[in-house]
């Protein structure tokens, strides 16, 4: 899959130039996207500076209107002058066409604009040199270098293509964003996984009441598609026969990531923006947990890739809603997400010994326990009580159906 080129055409007569267009878009795989005003194309480039990869200029065009208005060199001069005052970051290639005999051998042009190319006479060469000067971009090599990826969330969303793009950039460039801070694409990647939900949603795969009116509950969604109870809404997808047989949309690893990214250092937030004390829980993680956040979040974005990936694939070839949607089960009040009853308060049900088994620290067979605040604080086989927990959403829900995140000493 070869990578598009995507360019900016700003030129008043373009639709006289079809076949030229059509070479770009055939041949040599560069989307001309034509605006017959200066004001226009750069309100189309301001308004997504990343999508662009060049732009492709008229020496005499409109300015500000098609109406009224001669085609001249201020809306060219107006262009540059924009195009050049753009952050350093995000700069971009401009090239300049011109099929006026009067600036075809006129040296001052050359030295008010700089170099510009003869319509029809030099065209090749204007390729070769967008594509050329295009290629050195690191922006676009990321996109060549994972153009699946690329292609598939720009599909579901522009904004999720370009914050991958940026982390991605990041990591194989890190002098292209030398203020990136992972915190900040944390809730992008969460972003990512709703913008993913809501279109498995137009297929019937994720049930309407997973997508609230305040918004799409992350915690629901992933526990909807990787076959468990959603305990909120009480409902799942097909049915549950055994801890090791039940029905499910995606494999244990899609789901192990999934969870992942929702799960990040215990925020538990079931929806895409956190709030004030989960974010800074979320910094204080990276802070103290994390050797390198950058390679965690480079990891994530990978791995945000994949589960998309494998969703677009899944949704091609799943694609009747009703059929789809008679998948979906109602669940008895009183289930959790591992299909067990729920407890209440009774003292009895949350007391128990601290254990640690293959590496996780629990109380039985039915609270999982930090395992950084047991070592800290040494109470591996002391016998204590659970104050505060919430359902399990990990890949240990089988084993754990519960996360206990407040537990207290009993003497």
């Amino acid at each position: 899959m070869k990578t598009k080129y995507e360019v900016i055409w700003i030129d008043d007569e373009w639709e006289k130039m079809n076949a030229f267009k059509e070479e770009c878009e055939v041949i040599h795989n560069i989307n001309l996207h034509p605006f017959r005003t200066q004001k226009a194309g750069m309100e189309a480039l301001d308004s997504n500076i990343n999508r662009w990869d060049a732009v492709l200029l008229d020496a005499k065009m409109f300015d500000q209107s098609e109406e009224n208005e001669v085609a001249k060199l201020d809306g060219l001069r107006k262009a540059i002058k924009h195009i050049n005052q753009l952050p350093v970051r995000h700069q971009v290639p401009y090239f300049i066409s011109t099929g006026q005999p009067d600036l075809m051998d006129n040296e001052a042009f050359e030295q008010l604009c700089g170099k510009y190319y003869i319509k029809e006479k030099d065209d090749l060469q204007l390729i070769k040199d967008i594509k050329e000067t295009i290629d050195n971009s690191t922006r676009f090599q990321i996109k060549s270098f994972y153009p699946e990826a690329i292609e598939c969330l720009g599909a579901l969303n522009e904004n999720a293509k370009e914050s991958i793009v940026d982390i991605l950039e990041t990591m194989h460039y890190p002098e292209t964003h030398p203020d990136f801070n992972p915190v900040l694409y944390y809730n992008q990647l969460r972003q990512i996984l709703e913008w993913n939900f809501r279109y498995a949603n137009k297929f019937g795969l994720i049930p309407d009441a997973c997508i609230e009116i305040k918004g799409v509950n992350l915690n629901q969604c992933c526990c909807y598609l990787s076959g468990k109870n959603c305990d909120i809404i009480h409902l799942r997808y097909g049915d549950y026969r055994s801890k090791i047989d039940f029905d499910r949309i995606v494999p244990q690893y899609i789901e192990n990531l999934m969870f992942l990214v929702l799960n990040l250092g215990n925020v538990n937030s079931h929806t895409t923006e956190l709030d004030k004390k989960e974010i800074n829980k979320l910094n204080d993680f990276f802070k103290t947990s994390v050797n390198n956040s950058r390679y965690l979040i480079f990891s994530l974005a990978l791995q945000v890739c994949e589960i998309s990936l494998w969703l677009r694939k899944y949704i091609e070839s799943h694609q009747d809603v009703e059929a789809n949607k008679k998948w979906c089960k109602s669940v008895p009040n009183g289930l959790d997400s591992a299909n067990n009853l729920l407890q209440d308060n009774n003292d009895n049900e949350n007391i128990g010994i601290v254990e640690c088994s293959n590496g996780l620290y629990h109380i039985g067979d039915k609270f999982l326990l930090n395992a950084k605040t047991i070592e800290q604080r040494g109470w591996l086989h002391k016998k204590v009580k659970v104050v505060g927990k919430d359902i399990n959403t990990s890949s240990t829900c089988m084993q754990y159906p519960y996360f206990a995140y407040n537990i207290q000493p009993i003497e």
